[in-house]
């Protein structure tokens, strides 16, 4: 039977492999698709993860994307919404690699929330895209509120709609991180890769809480349900005090969407500490 990390090698050859094909093969491309068949030969050990994760650079790659996070969010009612980030990794001569693949979905977001005084340019910007029409659709009463302020004079009432209905798609959309296989293809394209393959992975970022940031939450039942597709979905959880990484891979080799079969590992450092306080 295949271990996890082997199975999400197995699932990079038998899945992304189609449905990256159709062009001619890039040397990039090559490089990518090397990592399965390196993976397989020589699978991933628990150890070696952790070794890798736990290092001083494993510990300073995760720190500087929590602090991408930070920066990256977006302020709603007077808060601070971090988004999560993610994309897959690979390990090589004991060091990890996270390459970052933006979601196509979190910049449609932050121009929503610039535009909301709007209606009929938020209604276009929406309209534009595919990842602005399936926010259109999966934000409960976005698209009848919009025409309805769009084909007569706004009301009050209906602007509040609107803040109350923006709060919950930040919530919603910007909170979450999804991949699409356009941009995998497009990042592939844009990054050397070497060694073998960790799998998809994702940050549950610091949460911004008066002075303070709250820790992110632990692997949901979407992150276990992508674990299981994917063969992996290393999930890497911010503390005040450091993080928490948790290997979805013995979840997807399980076959059971429980959080107890995840394997989780930890950093704590009154370095990390000083690092992430609030100023």
């Amino acid at each position: 039977m295949l271990t996890g990390r082997a199975r999400a090698a197995a699932v990079l050859v038998l899945v992304l492999v189609p449905a990256l094909g159709g062009a001619a093969e890039t040397d990039r491309l090559r490089q990518y698709l090397g990592l399965a068949q390196a993976t397989l030969e020589r699978p991933i050990a628990p150890a070696e993860l952790d070794a890798a994760l736990l290092s001083p650079a494993g510990v300073e790659s995760v720190a500087l994307l929590f602090e991408a996070s930070l920066a990256a969010g977006v302020t709603v009612d007077g808060g601070v919404v971090t988004p999560e980030l993610g994309g897959e990794a690979t390990l090589d001569a004991g060091r990890l690699t996270f390459v970052v693949y933006p979601d196509p979905v979190h910049p449609v977001v932050r121009r929503m929330l610039e535009l909301k005084d709007d209606p009929a340019a938020l209604l276009d910007h929406l309209a534009r895209s595919p990842a602005g029409e399936h926010v259109l659709k999966t934000s409960g009463g976005l698209h009848a509120l919009l025409y309805q302020m769009t084909t007569r004079p706004p009301q009050e009432a209906q602007r509040d709609a609107l803040e109350v209905v923006l709060r919950n798609a930040v919530a919603t959309h910007f909170k979450t991180w999804t991949v699409s296989p356009e941009i995998q293809r497009e990042m592939i394209e844009k990054h050397d890769w070497r060694g073998r393959y960790v799998g998809f992975w994702h940050l549950h970022p610091p949460r911004p809480d008066g002075g303070t940031y709250s820790p992110g939450f632990e692997p949901s039942l979407e992150d276990m349900t992508v674990a299981a597709e994917k063969g992996q979905f290393l999930t890497i959880v911010f503390q005040r005090d450091g993080f928490d990484a948790y290997d979805l891979a013995p979840v997807a080799a399980s076959g059971r969407l429980d959080v107890s079969k995840a394997r989780r590992f930890s950093h704590r450092s009154a370095d990390w500490e000083r690092r992430f306080r609030v100023r």
